[in-house]
């Protein structure tokens, strides 16, 4: 064979081999190394029942950032937004008691009743006690300063003491106040929610019945149909439901000023919670309620601190409120000696040296902030001198790259710890 051919052969078969070989390992590194958070649809992620009700529709694109997915509601009453799986419950929940609240509107009975009630000497009462919602995260400011000052004149009515106007003026507020509260709980809704349509039509019925005479039963008006079920269980902690169907917003206030300061949170920190205006009278009773069942785990005022100074919205408070539950979940079964801040975040140490990592999660994906705190996570178990095992708990649904990732690091990973909606 000529020796020319011969070397062209050659090479052209050296450059068709080279064609098929795979690409050099540092042009392969170049591909993404980090997931990217998806965009999840609500018809693959939820309770079928959840999607749809008599009242509403769940759109079917939920982004998911911040670590909570972020649905959006269209319904009867307008367009809702839940951030996060357990807020989407809560608007679900309202949005069938506006359902049932505006049906005991239409009845002859309550608008009867609400003519009595323009009627009544008790107007001042609703005007004081309209909105319980801001009842504490509004004093002392502006009329709640008033009101700072009443209590005291209630307490001293039945001994003759103080004006007579107004301790009964204040009294009537108070009432008011408590037959709102009561028909909420009564329908498994928090009477405090920031659901702006919810309050004006618990308003109603509430004022109605206080000064009007009409009686209300949530059992009259029964949440129907697939969904029923889903929601009717309310999603509060009965302690919790209990302290808010027996005390009054400053009777809460009390009780969570001196949870918080027993545990080691300051004055200012303690404020900032109570009347910062991020955590409503729930979410703080919650949050209290759930840190005090953490009863011998040192260092909790240092969680307080943190949520005290970086909560700026409901969202950032609803994420303590979770966390605080999820540990307390954790707790029950893996017994807590400390919690130790890595960053702003809380991490929790066993009794038996296991770092814990409560994460009230919605959807976590291998991303370069993952990675980031999984680098500390280790990091800090590392310094506990023994390479301490790392235990991570999350509320919602892991992605297999974030679940491989971590159990290569030898953590022990389990998600869906509070499935709430989802399938």
């Amino acid at each position: 064979m000529n020796r020319n051919l011969f070397l062209a052969l050659t090479l052209s078969a050296t450059f068709q081999c080279l064609a098929q070989t795979p690409e050099p390992f540092e042009v392969r590194r170049a591909e993404p190394v980090f997931e990217e958070l998806p965009e999840l649809k609500a018809s693959e992620i939820l309770k079928p029942e959840l999607l749809k009700g008599p009242h509403y529709v769940v759109r079917d694109p939920v982004p998911t950032a911040s670590g909570m997915n972020q649905f959006t509601i269209d319904s009867d009453f307008g367009v809702f937004e839940a951030d996060g799986n357990e807020m989407l419950l809560q608007r679900l929940k309202e949005i069938d008691a506006i359902a049932r609240l505006q049906e005991v509107s239409r009845t002859d009975e309550f608008k009867k009743s609400l003519v009595a009630a323009a009627k009544s000497p008790l107007n001042s009462a609703r005007n004081i006690a309209r909105d319980p919602a801001q009842a504490i995260s509004n004093v002392p400011k502006g009329i709640m300063k008033f009101l700072g000052r009443a209590r005291e004149t209630v307490e001293n009515v039945g001994k003759g003491g103080g004006n007579d106007g107004d301790g009964n003026r204040m009294k009537d507020a108070i009432g008011y106040s408590d037959k709102k509260r009561k028909i909420a709980l009564q329908m498994g809704i928090d009477p405090y929610s920031t659901n702006t349509v919810l309050q004006k039509q618990l308003d109603d019925v509430a004022w109605a019945s206080w000064a009007g005479g009409f009686t209300f039963s949530a059992a009259t008006f029964p949440i129907s149909g697939p969904i029923g079920a889903a929601l009717t269980v309310t999603n509060l902690n009965s302690t919790v439901e209990e302290l808010l169907r027996e005390k009054s917003p400053a009777e809460l206030e009390q009780i969570n000023r001196s949870t918080f300061r027993a545990m080691g949170a300051s004055a200012s920190d303690t404020d900032r919670i109570l009347h910062g205006g991020a955590f409503t009278p729930t979410q703080a009773t919650t949050f209290a309620v759930h840190f005090k069942a953490l009863k011998g785990v040192a260092n909790r005022g240092a969680f307080v601190k943190v949520a005290a100074q970086k909560c700026t919205t409901e969202a950032d408070a609803l994420f303590c409120v979770y966390t605080a539950a999820l540990m307390n979940q954790i707790h029950q079964k893996r017994p807590m000696v400390r919690i130790v801040m890595l960053r702003d975040f809380p991490i929790c140490v066993a009794k038996d040296g296991t770092i814990i990592v409560a994460l009230q999660w919605d959807y976590a994906a291998w991303t370069s902030g993952a990675a980031s705190f999984t680098d500390d996570v280790q990091k800090l178990a590392g310094k506990s001198g023994q390479s301490a095992h790392v235990f991570v708990g999350l509320s919602g649904e892991i992605s297999p790259r974030l679940h491989e990732e971590l159990e290569k690091g030898g953590m022990t990973v389990q998600d869906r710890l509070v499935p709430g909606p989802l399938k």
